[in-house]
């Protein structure tokens, strides 16, 4: 971290940001050769367990508040690590061994709550038979190679336009210059995904254009290979291998509600639940200790 006290000042809504940080415990793991770091709340060795995986450009102090609220339900929390320029498969790998790190040092009843790229990952994990037990899924997940999903990436204005209008010629240019970086705002405006709803705009314009935008830890450039990972991966196996309880938390106001739906309602007959929340895709942070409860209502019954 550039600035190790910057999340305190934007990152937190509901709770004391010093009692958070009071609780913050701080460790390393590691995965495809790299040395990762891993923040997290302990509550004890035997306590049920929640890995927190963020979306795209974030890092796991954004998530401090949401852990902390987590953790004060009787769980050990953990916070993945900033996913950086790393593509679909490879943060599934990373996830894994995340999940293999937890069970091996606490044990292996483990949920996941993880939202927009992190959900990405998750879920294709989750088809892959990974360790966890339970999930819950927020801004996402999809099957990334289906034309239904990308026709409603690509639906709207401002980003979703450039990203409908540039996919053609990035499909083309990454297999010249896989690494060349572009800026994550090509693709994708944090500002333009801030609630409308009156009440939940003002939250959520100071933790994205005050916050995130200014944040010196937050990933604004991605390589092109790892940007097209994101339409160009398959599904390790047929949505009918998903084998554990699931719950999709739909924002009214998302991104692509009715394509998550869809989606939903495609999966097998395992325990699942879909809940839609009064919220846009910040929902999660401007709303913590509501999305605490259902996150950990949920894994309580689950896991």
């Amino acid at each position: 971290m550039k600035n190790q006290n910057y999340w305190k000042s934007y990152y937190v809504v509901e709770t004391s940001a010093d009692e958070i940080e009071k609780n913050i415990k701080r460790t390393n793991f590691t995965s495809a050769g790299k040395n990762l770091d891993l923040i997290y709340f302990e509550k004890s060795g035997n306590a049920p367990n929640i890995l927190i995986s963020e979306g795209s450009g974030g890092h796991g102090y954004v998530f401090a508040e949401l852990g902390y609220l987590m953790y004060l339900r009787g769980y050990n929390v953990f916070i993945m690590p900033r996913h950086g320029s790393a593509t679909i498969n490879e943060l599934v790998v990373r996830h894994n061994d995340t999940l293999k790190y937890i069970a091996g040092n606490f044990n292996s009843r483990i949920g996941v709550f993880a939202e927009g790229l992190g959900s990405y990952a998750i879920f294709y994990l989750a088809l892959a038979h990974g360790s966890m037990k339970s999930m819950v899924l927020q801004n996402g997940p999809a099957i990334l190679t289906e034309g239904a999903f990308q026709k409603a990436f690509s639906e709207g204005g401002g980003a979703a336009r450039r990203r409908k209008l540039v996919l053609p010629f990035v499909k083309l240019l990454v297999k010249i210059f896989p690494s060349l970086p572009l800026p994550t705002s090509l693709y994708l405006d944090y500002k333009e995904l801030i609630d409308t709803k009156e009440e939940n705009r003002l939250i959520e314009t100071h933790l994205v254009k005050e916050g995130y935008l200014n944040d010196p830890d937050f990933n604004k450039w991605n390589p092109l290979s790892v940007i097209m990972s994101l339409v160009l991966t398959p599904p390790p196996n047929p949505i009918a291998h998903l084998g554990i309880p699931t719950m999709f938390l739909v924002p009214k106001r998302g991104i692509y509600p009715s394509y998550e739906k869809d989606l939903f309602n495609r999966l097998p007959a395992i325990k699942k639940k879909l809940v839609e929340v009064d919220g846009s895709v910040f929902w999660m942070v401007s709303h913590p200790k509501e999305a605490a409860k259902i996150i950990s209502d949920w894994l309580e019954e689950t896991l």
